[in-house]
């Protein structure tokens, strides 16, 4: 049985979709069909339960499962090393950030990698964040930046950054003038703010009860770029990142004010499979992005 089919089957299990799969390993959606029944054939056992729109593991397959994972695992290792021995970096390395971590932050360190690797295919998309944890957990992505990173069970976390909040006006709201701001001058102001889900938001509900401030919310969106905008009309503040509205302080549509009693800062991370083996393109990335600091993947853990 070919290490090709072990990971298809993997791959169904974790990404729990036959069209993610097929794009995961560039066949068809009826060649993912056709291998896992080939590979039930082989074993004479059925290793997989379709339940309305979930595939779950006979006790058969969780044994077939364990075992695949640590063979393509090691059999990617394998592939590392060899291509690490050649001293040539190259090959397709895939990247998801939030909304909220824009360009600037990631321009510089992006420009360095691509500068650096040229031989490298980077893929950067934006997401939201539960969907990039989910995409790290099953391999449909390499690496993922997100706000405020917890690690989970499949999901492990390196520092990247912080970014300051700042609350964010339109030029001509009083509060634009002030050149810092007591947190308590946001009490019964419209406020534009992130949907309640987000780590972001509940980290600003957190910040203001500190301060005893009750907010008046009068909109709640899931996308920056839309709270902007919102802004920029003129009809509420928010509390933003600073480095994300920092074009839009250049053309004058936006001002920005850091709060008086210390910077507000939000953690950013990069966020990565637990125990996978990365490329040598992907090594070299989190490197570049995380100043030196290493993932601890179970091949570096057995080595330590």
């Amino acid at each position: 049985m070919l290490v090709e089919s072990l990971k298809v089957f993997c791959d169904l299990v974790e990404t729990q979709s036959f069209s993610k799969t097929a794009v995961l390993n560039s066949v068809t959606q009826s060649a993912v069909s056709q291998q896992l029944k080939s590979i039930e054939k082989r074993q004479g056992k059925q290793l997989l339960e379709r339940e309305k729109r979930r595939l779950t593991l006979t006790a058969e397959g969780e044994i077939f499962y364990r075992y695949s994972r640590e063979i393509v695992r090691r059999f990617e290792e394998m592939q590392h090393r060899i291509q690490a021995l050649g001293g040539v970096v190259s090959g397709t390395v895939r990247l998801a950030a939030i909304y909220s971590v824009g360009m600037l932050e990631l321009a510089p360190h992006l420009k360095t990698y691509i500068k650096t690797y040229p031989k490298v295919n980077l893929r950067l998309q934006y997401d939201q964040a539960q969907k990039i944890y989910d995409e790290v957990a099953s391999s449909e992505i390499d690496l993922g930046i997100v706000a405020y990173p917890k690690a989970q069970r499949n999901v492990d976390v390196l520092k990247f950054t912080e970014d300051e909040m700042v609350v964010v006006s339109h030029p001509e709201n009083d509060l634009a003038g002030q050149g810092e701001l007591d947190p308590k001058k946001l009490a019964g102001r419209p406020l534009i703010l992130f949907t309640p889900e987000t780590p972001t938001r509940r980290a600003i509900d957190r910040f203001l009860r500190k301060h005893s401030v009750r907010p008046n919310v009068v909109m709640e969106l899931d996308h920056i770029a839309t709270i902007k905008h919102a802004v920029e009309v003129d009809i509420g503040i928010s509390i933003l990142p600073r480095l994300s509205v920092q074009y839009e302080q250049s053309w004058g549509t936006l001002a920005a004010t850091p709060f008086d009693d210390g910077p507000f800062a939000r953690p950013v991370g990069i966020v990565y499979r637990k125990g996978r083996s990365f490329s040598l393109a992907t090594q070299k990335l989190i490197e570049i992005l995380s100043n030196g600091q290493t993932a601890q993947t179970e091949a570096a853990q057995a080595e330590a």
